[in-house]
């Protein structure tokens, strides 16, 4: 055993003296059978998803959109839950994040009224008020990266404030060189890459789009490719140009497969929520009860004249006959004027030319109706 050690030490010193008389540095080698084995250090991952790491430690996210999209309405939601430690869209949070906004772009009165209008639907309890009071701080400032007295300016109140995760809105307002020129653009990189290494932190950089797409038919940020092709992370936002207050949401990155979120937004609100996420809507118990008295197929004419015995005007009658199209998905419109009740299918063969109702089957729509006068009891 005494001769093992010895001989250990021995070859360790000779080691040491060797790394002495070496005039380079001696490269870390690996091999390719034991190296899929090994296990890695990657970092904490901050957002998750089905498709994989969305951000982790130590990472650098992009979101790109254009201008008066919404992309900083999806910041301070995100920013939200991240201080919160909520889970977000269809991103999975696990923890609380103390998160540094660096604002270059929004007057005091925009932030105050978006900052009020997301803490009203939150409906934060006393902890998640002091969460959000330590992990969501923000500064209107601008800096001019990579220029040594914003660099130092900049690491020095990171040392002072240590959030895990600095967000820089819009990069426009912090970047001191030519947004075309693939240097400057380095230059400007290399200072951010410095600041997560030797703070620990994750970035985000808000970033105006281009007018041309990259390979996976993104708008990426404007001028040079570098931040893009720097970040671990892409996420394009854009409004959805055919249907007002929804928008789409595109991820590409590293450590996931690439996919895409439809979002969307309430009017007059100001949070995103997933289009998924959204609450199946169902028919009132007028309505229900109008659908209950008909038979499986009708005119517009029956449903309006039902309609009136319910007493509905032929405009509401209207509405509640477009909704049960379009919203409820009940009906289904054969032609000019006539529909069926699709929730009143069964399996057997019915001929289309002979409106009947389902017999020997409880309809569809007293279900509703019982659970409807449920739900108004339990209210009650």
């Amino acid at each position: 055993m005494t001769e093992n050690i010895q001989r250990n030490a021995a070859a360790l010193q000779q080691a040491i003296e060797d790394e002495g008389k070496r005039s380079f540095n001696k490269w870390p080698i690996e091999n390719a059978w034991d190296y899929p084995d090994k296990k890695l250090d990657f970092g904490a991952v901050i957002i998750d998803s089905e498709h994989g790491a969305v951000l982790t430690e130590k990472g650098i996210m992009q979101i790109t959109g254009a201008g008066k999209t919404g992309k900083t309405m999806l910041l301070f939601n995100l920013t939200f839950a991240l201080a919160l430690g909520r889970n977000y869209l269809s991103f999975q949070i696990n923890k609380s994040y103390k998160v540094l906004y660096l604002n270059g772009e929004n007057s005091g009165r925009t932030l105050q009224e978006r900052l009020k209008l997301l803490r009203d639907y939150y409906g934060v309890d006393d902890e998640a008020e002091q969460l959000i009071r330590e992990n969501f701080l923000f500064v209107s400032k601008g800096l001019l990266l990579p220029q040594k007295e914003a660099l130092n300016d900049l690491k020095g109140n990171i040392s002072e404030i240590q959030p895990e995760i600095v967000i820089i809105d819009p990069l426009k307002n912090f970047f001191d060189g030519e947004e075309n020129s693939a240097d400057d653009m380095r230059k400007f990189m290399q200072a951010i890459r410095q600041v997560v290494e030797e703070h620990n932190v994750t970035v985000v950089i808000l970033h105006h789009t281009g007018k041309k797409k990259n390979e996976n038919d993104l708008y990426t940020g404007r001028g040079s490719s570098v931040l893009a092709d720097d970040a671990e992370i892409t996420a394009a936002f854009s409004k959805d140009a055919r249907n007002k207050g929804r928008f789409n949401l595109s991820v590409t990155g590293r450590n996931c497969e690439e996919f895409s979120l439809h979002l969307m937004r309430p009017q007059d609100k100001y949070f995103l929520y997933h289009e998924a996420d959204k609450p199946r809507p169902e028919p009132d118990y007028i309505t229900v009860a109008i659908l209950d008295a008909l038979p499986q197929r009708f005119s517009a004419k029956d449903f309006n004249n039902e309609a009136e015995r319910q007493g509905l005007s032929e405009s509401t009658a209207k509405r509640r006959l477009e909704n049960c199209v379009n919203e409820f998905g009940l009906l289904k419109k054969l032609r000019r004027g006539e529909y069926e009740n699709v929730s009143l299918r069964s399996n057997s063969i019915i001929d289309p030319d002979e409106p009947i109702r389902v017999k020997g089957s409880e309809p569809i729509g007293s279900e509703l109706l019982t659970q409807t006068q449920k739900t108004d009891k339990e209210a009650i």
